[in-house]
């Protein structure tokens, strides 16, 4: 889920919790049922509740659409023989990657995403790195040792590799 979607589904949920307590003081009388009946009718009519639905009915399909297609398994194809297609889970990828770069010496809490374009691989890291560690050259060994373990392992390249360390700290 994207940061756009997240700001949507904050936005609605909000929403959504500001209709439960008008509901809830609605059903104990707190706010009156006449007050609410005047509000009603002064719906038809007017273009501007029916947009607001609209954008509502949106939102709520968006973020339905959103949510089911995150539940799927995502899978890389990794290429064509004679005998068929070969698929691997992007997650078993990322995991792969993953455990390589943690164990690089200095490195931990190493996360992977990985994207397929052109037939190569495109990978980001985000770990963090213990202090005293020469980041340049501990970058160029994780990208070294990930490129060769992927290409013996999975046989594709690894066209490119991103890197970011979000903390320098020590293993805990």
């Amino acid at each position: 889920m994207g940061i756009p979607d997240r700001i949507i589904l904050t936005l609605y949920t909000i929403l959504m919790a500001v209709v439960a307590v008008f509901l809830v003081l609605f059903a104990l009388q707190i706010i009156a049922p006449t007050t609410v009946y005047a509000f009603c009718a002064t719906i038809p009519g007017k273009w501007e509740y029916a947009v607001g639905g609209v954008v509502l009915l949106l939102v709520s399909l968006r973020l339905l659409v959103t949510g089911l297609g995150g539940t799927g398994v995502s899978t890389l194809s990794l290429g064509d023989d004679k005998e068929g297609k070969i698929h691997i889970s992007k997650n078993a990828v990322e995991d792969y990657v993953a455990e390589i770069a943690n164990d690089i010496y200095g490195v931990h809490n190493a996360k992977a995403s990985a994207k397929m374009v052109d037939n190569a691989l495109n990978l980001r890291i985000n770990s963090s790195i213990e202090p005293a560690i020469n980041i340049p050259d501990t970058t160029d060994e994780m990208k070294q040792v990930i490129r060769k373990s992927v290409m013996s392992t999975l046989g594709v390249e690894v066209k490119d590799i991103e890197v970011f360390f979000k903390h320098i700290q020590a293993k805990k």
